[in-house]
């Protein structure tokens, strides 16, 4: 049998109806492939539309926002940024929080530095991106509450052996959570080191690198970045107010690199809004299982009412072990 030549034109999405309906096609005609016919299948072109993200946490001292203009699959530049945007924070009583401009534009990113740090707002906060060419797009978010939680810390607490690496020494990390009865709540945890050049004195924290106990309350978002950064949920876990309790990190007490002497270290929780929270969990699966040609509607979760990019915030408490 001759092999079916299908030349898409202008491809801007994959409907599974569609898909479905050209394994049919190819499963059915069998005869005119033997004669040679090429199908040609035209597709409707893609209209860009405005795509934005927004995270914030309220303790960064900047605000970056990525406004870009949607692609094609086919498209080999992928999304462009857009510059001339007005991207605007509201409160709901319709107030400015903060506005950024073409002014703000740097490299790609919209960039705004902030008098402090963003701070807890209270209520919904409303984003809107106006640009010319481009229907105004807005997402709504609200800032969760500061987490509540207490850590207790022991220096070379765990030691595990592997065929591999030998025996390892390890410090043990348990955070225990306060669990707010009917609130869903999910958290990303972070633990940096404060390292010290031996040589020049200088000073600086590092993302520490971890490992975890199995536990169904914890997700580890391996593709953000690696085995740094863990989301723990109380999506499966009981009502009861001690079910967030004993979530254990282990960290090697000693450092990778002999030339940097760790000083003290920190656990950092970030409180995240639902909607950051389904956002993280669907880049991650994505990007760690590649795309689904059959997902429908949407590869990746988005509070953006164009259906692209979101709108996330976030509240941080930082516990200090000296």
């Amino acid at each position: 049998m001759a092999l079916l030549v299908l030349i898409m034109k202008n491809t801007s999405s994959y409907s599974p109806l569609l898909l479905a309906f050209l394994l049919v096609l190819t499963i059915t005609s069998c005869e005119k492939f033997e004669e040679g016919v090429i199908q040609e299948i035209p597709f409707p072109d893609h209209i860009p539309e405005l795509t934005a993200t927004l995270i914030v946490n309220d303790q960064d001292d900047q605000i970056f926002a990525q406004i870009s203009s949607s692609a094609s699959v086919l498209d080999t530049e992928g999304p462009q940024p857009v510059q001339g945007a007005v991207v605007t924070l509201t409160d709901e009583a319709g107030q400015t929080l903060y506005a950024l401009s073409e002014s703000d534009f740097d490299d790609s990113v919209y960039i705004l530095d902030l008098a402090s740090t963003f701070g807890t707002t209270t209520g919904m906060t409303t984003l809107t991106v106006d640009a010319p060419g481009f229907e105004q797009i807005t997402a709504t978010n609200t800032m969760p509450s500061k987490p509540l939680f207490d850590v207790s810390y022991e220096y070379q607490g765990d030691s595990t052996s592997s065929p591999w690496d030998g025996p390892s020494i390890q410090d043990v990390y348990t955070i225990n959570f306060d669990n707010n009865l009917g609130v869903k709540k999910n958290y990303l945890i972070h633990i940096d080191a404060l390292y010290q050049d031996t040589e020049t004195g200088n000073e600086e924290w590092m993302a520490m690198r971890f490992q975890t106990r199995t536990d169904p309350r914890i997700t580890r978002l391996t593709s953000l970045d690696e085995s740094s950064v863990i989301m723990v949920s109380d999506e499966s876990s009981s009502s009861a107010a001690s079910a967030l309790y004993d979530v254990q990190i282990l960290t090697k007490s000693t450092p990778e690199d002999s030339k940097w002497a760790p000083i003290s270290t920190r656990v950092r929780v970030e409180s995240l809004s639902p909607e950051l929270a389904s956002y993280y969990l669907s880049v991650d699966s994505y990007l760690s299982g590649g795309p689904d040609l059959f997902a429908e509607p949407s590869l990746m979760y988005s509070n953006v009412s164009s259906g692209f990019g979101c709108f996330g915030l976030a509240s941080e408490v930082i516990f200090i072990v000296e």
